[in-house]
């Protein structure tokens, strides 16, 4: 049984007209024509060139026939099946279906100080525990929830979370990849026979690193699906322009997906790309801003629209606030409400908070209660004969008639209506009475209660077979001299 994620019942957002796709999609096949992809790895490269790619080793360009391009395209599966840790949580991605993701952060927070501190393993496992007992996370990105730990080495880093969401986090995880850590993690994989999707993400403008396509191979190898990716800065790694960005990032994918698709034919891909603009007085990323959700629905209208590959984005997860504060809070609800409404299949969205500087598990409890109002929007407006309720109006008539002691009343209200977990949803008299809580407080407490409360879903044995696995990943560093 697969989990059901959030069903968009209505048509999706679309912001661009046909021709404007079509203008898009053109400079993107006459990019990978005439301008091409830098490919470091020679394997890849070779790969490329026997699929029928223009290879200059000098250069070490590759460029794409756009027929080739098509071709592979068309090869995509417009949805495919994932099988979790736990049955419950298998996902189909694709169609109008949208899944909810966590979102990395390099470090955890000071709650009282907002001042980063580096996690350890435990934090890194407690993080998974919490996310695992959230109603509406379905997923999980790589370096995920965090991506440094002060008790291992920087080049342990992946494989050691890899192995823990594995253990404690029962439902999709990403892998891969830097320094050949994706081989140990789809062993892990692999292991408990779980289903994994691994990341192949660009380096903008316009180029593959070694890691990112080796990974992308090795997964297409293992029958495992792959995200082709990009994240660029608009006027730094990508144009300035929101159309110029989409170009680019449109281009580098894909050319990601060919390189898939050479390697095995109809293997499963979630196109993603992670633009934001870049802010000019200082340089760095602008988080959260509107020029990054209208790329994200720009890039979902197209991909959808053109070849309907299963879409993912990532521009909801991060925001310019260093607390969990009102700008948060907008920055993030507008964010994944545009995702959704525009047709994001998986939306890598949970626990983020500064940048990719911070995770927290806090975060990640108000997030899955954004996510729930955004979901039962989606769902949209349930039009029969029961829920029009005529029989039912004529029969109550006017004043002093009334709904509450209705059948129908107790029958449809959970069905209506969303409650949030971790919301102040009082009356003052009642908020005055217990404690003046607010939602930062009662997010806390039921980050502990999921914490106390969970259970592992491991069969017996797989710690132990996953434990092996990691230790063999650390002597194979240790030996090539990486820690």
């Amino acid at each position: 049984m697969s989990a059901k994620g959030f069903v968009r019942n209505f048509p999706p957002l679309n912001i661009l007209t046909e021709e404007q796709v079509q203008q898009i999609h053109r400079a993107a096949l006459d990019i990978l024509e005439t301008t091409g992809i830098r490919v470091e790895s020679e394997r890849a490269r070779k790969i490329c060139e026997t699929g029928g790619c223009k290879v200059d080793r000098e250069n070490n360009r590759v460029r794409f026939p756009p027929g080739l391009v098509v071709e592979s395209l068309r090869k995509c599966p417009s949805s495919f099946h994932m099988s979790a840790l736990d049955p419950n949580n298998d996902i189909i991605v694709g169609g109008n279906v949208t899944y909810m993701s966590l979102f990395a952060g390099l470090r955890t927070v000071d709650l009282n100080t907002w001042e980063t501190k580096i996690p350890t393993t435990k934090d890194q496992d407690d993080a998974c525990k919490i996310a695992d007992g959230l109603e509406f996370v379905y997923a999980s990105t790589s370096y995920t929830p965090y991506s440094e730990l002060s008790d291992e080495p920087p080049a342990m880093m992946l494989p050691v979370t890899t192995c823990s969401r594995l253990k404690h986090f029962s439902k999709i995880s990403r892998v891969g990849t830097t320094m050949g850590s994706h081989v140990f993690e789809i062993q892990m994989a692999q292991a408990l026979g779980v289903d994994i999707y691994g990341a192949f993400e660009c380096q903008p403008p316009l180029t593959w690193a070694e890691d990112a396509s080796d990974c992308g191979i090795a997964c297409a190898e293992a029958g495992f699906p792959v995200e082709p990716g990009c994240a660029g800065s608009m006027g730094g790694a990508h144009p300035v322009t929101i159309a110029g960005a989409l170009v680019t990032a449109i281009a580098e994918v894909m050319s990601a997906t060919v390189l898939v698709q050479l390697v095995r034919p109809g293997n499963p891909i979630i196109v993603n790309a992670f633009d934001f603009p870049q802010n000019m007085r200082t340089g760095d990323f602008n988080f959260g801003a509107i020029g990054g959700y209208l790329f994200a629905a720009g890039w979902n209208q197209f991909w959808r629209t053109t070849y309907g590959i299963p879409i993912m984005n990532g521009t909801p997860g991060p925001t310019n606030s260093k607390s969990i504060d009102f700008q948060c809070g907008y920055e993030k609800a507008l964010g994944v409400l545009i995702c959704c409404l525009s047709g994001a299949n998986i939306i890598n969205y949970v626990g983020g908070l500064t940048a990719e500087l911070v995770y927290h598990p806090v975060q990640s409890v108000l997030d899955n209660d954004v996510a729930g109002y955004v979901g039962r929007f989606l769902e949209g407006i349930k039009v029969d004969d029961e829920t029009l309720a005529v029989d039912l109006i004529e029969e109550t008539g006017p004043i002093p008639g009334f709904y509450l002691n209705k059948a129908h009343t107790r029958k449809w209200w959970k069905m209506e209506q969303f409650l949030p977990y971790a919301a102040d949803m009082l009356t003052y008299t009642e908020w005055m009475r217990t404690g003046k809580k607010g939602a930062l407080e009662l997010a806390k407490e039921r980050a502990d209660y999921l914490l106390k409360s969970w259970e592992s879903k491991l069969p017996p044995g797989k710690e132990e077979e996953l434990n092996k696995i990691l230790e063999e990943c650390r002597r194979w560093y240790e030996k090539t001299g990486r820690i």
